[in-house]
C-alpha cells in the first residue's frame, strides 16, 4: 500500500514508536507533528505530490489525533455511556406510576379495574357473533354499568343504550378490501350534566378478541380503565361542562366495525368533537400516545397538560402511519368517516404474546392499569370541563411535534417551528461550508477536497456495513437459522451491531493511511484494538448462529415467545359455468406467520414439510384459498395437508338470486348467502369484463392488491340472509363466463369450529408455538 512521498526514514521512526510500549514510547507532541508533516495532496496515497504544511491549516487535525485517548479508555468511555442510557431507558419503562397514587375516593382505583378485567377475560375468547362476545359480555358489562349507575351523583346523568347496527364501508387497509356487518354489538354510556350537554368528547375501547386469546390487553383492560374512569366521574362532586360517551365497541377485531356503527349511525356522534381511543399492541407495560389529530394541536396540549405519567412519540405517528405495521385501530374510521380529531393510545410492551393465548389478565401489571387510568381519567376531565372542545373548529389547524423525556414530561411544540429549526439548520450549514469553499485557497487549504473526501468516506464506510449486514444475514437465512435474534435480543447486537462497528472503522482506518484528514473523528488515537474486539465478537455470536445455540422461539412461561401458525381444516368445491362441481378436495392450510415457514417444525411433524406446498389455482381469486382477511400479499407461502371433508352442522349456502340486464348494458347478479359469523367473499372479473359498480361499501368497487375483489363479512346474533349485488360490464363475451365469484364460511366459535383431525394435528405442534386453528369451507362459481 503506497504512503505518498513520505520517507522511509520517517516511516521507520513511525513504526518504530507504534512497536513502543508504555509511557515512554510517546513522542513529544512537537516531534509527532514532525513525523506526520508530509501530507498527501488528495484523498488517495498514488498521487506523490506533497504540500507543505501551514501552522495554521489542516495540519492542526493531524496534531490534534495525537492529543486523543488511549484506546481502552475511549472504550470504556463510549460502552459506560451507552449502559448508562440504557439503565435510563429501562428504568423510565419500569417505573409506571409514582406510589401513593390511586385507590382513593375522587382517584382512578386500578384494583377495581383489575376486578373488571378478570371477569371479561374469564368469559374466553369473545370473536363477534359468538355468545361469549354477543351475550356474556355484553350482560357483564351493562351489569356494571347498572351498579356504577346507582352510585352516581345526582349533578350527573347517566343515558345508555345498546346499538345493533348494519352497515358496509370499504377501507384502504391491507392493499384494499370492502368490509359489511350486521346486527354487531355497541354498548354506548352518556355521562352528562343533569341538564345535557350540546358537546361531547368519546372514549373508545372494544371488547371483542381474536379467535383462541383471551384478549387481556387486546382489549379487555382498556375497556376495564373505562368503566373505572366512568365510575370516579359519575360519582364525582365536580360538575362537567360537556358530555362523555363511553364506546365499548364489540367489533373491532373485525377490522373496525362497530366503531364505523357507531360514528355513522348512532344519535349521539353528532354531540362528539374529539376522542380517545384505548389499544394495544402488546401486554401491559406504559399506554404510548402513537397518533394524534388530524392536525388540532389543541389535543396535544391538552394531553401534555393533564396526562399524569405522559409517554408519547411523534416518531411512533410517522411510522405508523406510514403503513409500514400492517395494523389499524378504531382511530382511523373516527377520523375518515367521523372526520373528528382524537389520540390514539396503546399498550406496546411484550409484543411477542400479542394475539395469543398468553394475552392473560395476570400478564398485565396493576401499575400499568394505574398509570393508564390516571391518565385516561385526567385527560378525559380535562377535556371534559375545557372550553375549547365546545370551540374545537377554531383551532383545528397545525400539526404538533411531539415527544417524552424518559416519560417525566413532555415536550410538544407546533410543526412550523420544527421546520423552521431545520431550515435554520441547513441554512447554517450550506452558509458555512459555502464560507468554507469560497474562501482562498492560501487561507483554508484544500478545504474543498478535505470535505468531498471526508464525505465519500462516510458514506463508502455506510453502504459497506450494509452490504456486510446483508451478506451475514443472506448466508445465515440459507442455513436455516432465521430469526436467532427473536428470542435472544443481543444475538442482533453482537452479530449485526458489530458487524456494522467494525466494518465502518475499517474503512475509516484505511482511509487514515492514505488521508490524515479524518483522524479527527475518533476519540482514541488507535482503533485496532477495538476493531478486532468487535470482529471476534462477531465471529463468535456468527459460529454459534451458524451452530443453531440461538433457538428463535421460546415456551417459557415466564416469558414466552412463540410462532404463530394458523391451521385451516378446509374443504374446497369449484363449480363450472353450469354449476357442476368440477373438483372437491379437503385439508388443514397452514400459514407460518414469520420469514421461517414450517422449517422448525417439520422435525416435529415430519407430515408438514415442502413436498405439501399449496398450489394456486391461477383461475381462482386469490389463488382459490379461504383467506380470512387480503394478507395473500404479505405471505408467500403456504402448505396444505390433505385431511377429511369437514361437516360444519350450520353449513354456509351460497345461490343466484337473479341475473338482468340493465338498461346500460351491463348485467345484474344479486346473491344470497348465509352461514356462519364471519365470511369472507371474492370476486374475480374475467377478461373483456369489469366490475363497473356493487351494492357494497359507498357502490364502487375496490380491488385488493392483485386485482381481485374482497370482502370481509361478519354478523353478531340473529342476522337474517345476507343479500348483495355486483354489476358486470361485459365489453366481450367470453366462453368461460364474465366472472368467478367464491364464498367462505370460516367456524371461529361453537362446536363447529373443531375437528377430530384438527385437534389430533395441533396436539403434535411443539408448546413453543400458538397454532391458532379453525374449520372453514370454500365454495367457488363461475358466472
Amino acid at each position: 500500500m503506497e504512503w505518498g512521498s513520505e520517507s522511509a526514514a520517517v516511516r521507520r521512526h513511525r513504526v518504530g514508536g507504534e512497536r513502543r510500549e508504555g509511557p515512554a514510547a510517546a513522542p513529544p507532541p512537537e516531534r509527532e507533528a514532525r513525523a506526520q508533516e508530509p501530507l498527501v495532496d488528495g484523498c488517495g496515497g498514488g498521487g506523490g505530490r506533497t504540500r507543505k504544511r501551514s501552522p495554521g491549516g489542516s495540519g492542526g487535525a493531524s496534531r490534534g489525533a495525537g492529543t486523543g485517548l488511549s484506546e481502552a479508555r475511549a472504550a470504556l468511555g463510549l460502552a459506560l455511556y451507552l449502559l448508562a442510557l440504557r439503565t435510563l431507558v429501562q428504568l423510565s419503562l419500569q417505573q409506571l406510576v409514582l406510589r401513593g397514587a390511586g385507590g382513593h375516593r375522587g382517584e382512578f382505583d386500578a384494583l377495581q379495574a383489575r376486578d373488571y378485567l378478570e371477569h371479561i377475560t374469564s368469559i374466553g375468547p369473545r370473536t363477534t357473533g359468538s355468545p361469549e362476545n354477543e351475550i356474556l359480555t355484553v350482560h357483564y358489562l351493562l351489569e356494571q354499568i347498572k351498579l356504577i349507575e346507582v352510585q352516581s351523583n345526582s349533578l350527573h346523568k347517566i343515558s345508555v343504550d345498546v346499538q345493533r347496527p348494519t352497515g358496509s364501508f370499504s377501507i384502504d387497509f391491507l392493499g384494499g378490501f370492502t368490509s359489511y356487518y350486521d346486527n354487531i354489538t355497541n354498548v354506548v354510556v352518556k355521562l352528562e350534566p343533569r341538564d345535557g350537554a350540546q358537546h361531547a368528547v368519546l372514549a373508545n375501547c372494544h371488547f371483542d378478541s381474536v379467535a383462541n386469546s383471551p384478549g387481556a390487553s387486546d382489549d379487555a383492560v382498556s375497556c376495564s380503565v373505562m368503566l373505572e374512569v366512568l365510575h370516579v366521574l359519575s360519582t364525582s362532586s365536580e360538575a362537567l361542562h360537556h358530555a362523555v360517551i363511553f364506546l365499548f365497541n364489540g367489533a373491532e377485531e373485525n377490522v373496525l366495525q362497530a366503531s364505523h356503527g357507531f360514528i355513522t349511525q348512532h344519535p349521539w356522534a353528532s354531540l362528539i368533537r374529539a376522542f380517545i381511543n384505548l389499544e394495544a399492541a402488546g401486554v401491559g407495560g406504559k399506554e404510548l400516545v402513537f397518533q394524534t389529530g388530524p392536525e388540532n394541536p389543541w389535543l396535544v396540549q391538552a394531553y401534555v397538560s393533564a396526562a399524569k405519567h405522559p409517554f408519547a412519540s411523534v416518531v411512533a405517528q410517522e411510522v405508523f402511519q406510514s403503513g409500514i405495521i400492517p395494523s389499524d385501530t378504531d382511530f382511523r374510521i373516527y377520523r375518515d368517516f367521523g372526520n373528528i380529531p382524537g389520540i390514539d393510545l396503546a399498550f406496546i410492551e411484550n409484543g411477542y404474546i400479542y394475539h395469543t393465548k398468553y394475552d392473560t389478565a395476570d400478564r398485565i401489571l396493576t401499575d400499568s392499569i394505574q398509570r393508564a387510568g390516571d391518565n385516561i381519567l385526567a385527560v378525559l376531565k380535562h377535556l371534559a370541563t375545557s372550553d375549547m372542545l365546545a370551540a374545537a373548529s377554531k383551532y383545528r389547524h397545525g400539526n404538533m411535534v411531539f415527544f417524552d423525556v424518559l416519560g417525566l414530561f413532555v415536550i410538544a411544540y407546533p410543526s412550523r417551528i420544527g421546520s423552521i429549526i431545520n431550515y435554520m439548520v441547513v441554512m447554517g450549514v450550506v452558509l458555512y461550508l459555502g464560507k468554507k469553499l469560497l474562501q482562498p485557497k492560501h487561507k483554508t487549504g484544500n478545504y474543498k477536497k478535505d470535505f468531498l473526501c471526508g464525505l465519500g468516506i462516510t458514506l463508502i464506510s455506510w453502504f459497506t456495513s450494509l452490504v456486510t449486514v446483508l451478506i451475514i444475514a443472506v448466508f445465515i437465512s440459507l442455513i436455516g437459522q432465521s430469526l436467532s435474534w427473536y428470542n435472544h435480543f443481543y444475538v442482533s447486537v453482537c452479530l449485526y451491531g458489530t458487524a456494522t462497528v467494525a466494518k465502518i472503522i475499517f474503512i475509516h482506518t484505511l482511509a487514515k493511511r492514505f488521508y490524515y484528514m479524518i483522524n479527527f473523528i475518533y476519540l482514541a488515537k488507535s482503533t485496532k484494538k477495538t476493531m478486532l474486539t468487535l470482529t471476534l465478537v462477531c465471529a463468535i455470536t456468527f459460529l454459534l448462529v451458524c451452530s443453531g445455540t440461538f433457538f428463535p422461539y421460546s415456551s417459557n412461561p415466564a416469558n414466552p415467545k412463540p410462532k404463530r401458525v394458523f391451521l385451516q381444516h378446509v374443504t374446497r368445491t369449484f363449480h363450472d359455468l353450469e354449476g357442476n362441481a368440477v373438483k372437491r378436495d379437503s385439508g388443514i392450510w397452514i400459514n407460518g406467520f414469520d420469514y421461517t415457514g414450517i422449517s422448525y417444525i417439520t422435525p416435529h411433524i415430519p407430515e408438514i414439510n415442502d413436498s405439501i406446498r399449496a398450489h394456486c389455482e391461477e383461475n381462482a381469486p386469490l389463488c382459490g384459498f379461504p383467506w380470512y382477511l387480503p394478507v395473500h400479499f404479505l405471505i408467500r407461502k403456504n402448505w396444505y395437508l390433505p385431511a377429511p371433508e369437514v361437516s360444519p352442522k350450520n353449513p354456509a349456502h351460497f345461490r343466484l338470486i337473479s341475473k338482468e340486464q340493465t338498461p346500460w348494458d351491463s348485467i345484474k347478479l344479486t346473491f344470497e348467502a348465509t352461514g356462519p359469523s364471519h365470511m369472507s367473499f371474492y370476486v374475480r372479473a374475467h377478461k373483456g369484463s369489469t366490475l363497473s359498480q356493487w351494492s357494497l361499501g359507498n357502490g364502487t368497487p375496490v380491488t385488493s392488491k392483485g386485482g381481485d375483489y374482497f370482502v370481509f363479512y361478519s354478523h353478531g346474533l340473529q342476522a337474517s340472509a345476507w343479500q348483495f349485488w355486483i354489476e358486470v360490464q361485459v365489453s366481450e363475451e367470453h366462453p368461460e363466463g364474465m366472472v368467478t365469484v367464491a364464498i367462505a364460511a370460516h367456524y371461529l366459535s361453537g362446536e363447529d369450529k373443531r375437528s377430530p383431525q384438527l385437534d389430533a394435528l395441533k396436539e403434535k405442534f411443539p408448546d413453543w408455538t400458538f397454532p391458532s386453528a379453525w374449520v372453514c369451507t370454500y365454495d367457488l362459481f363461475v358466472f
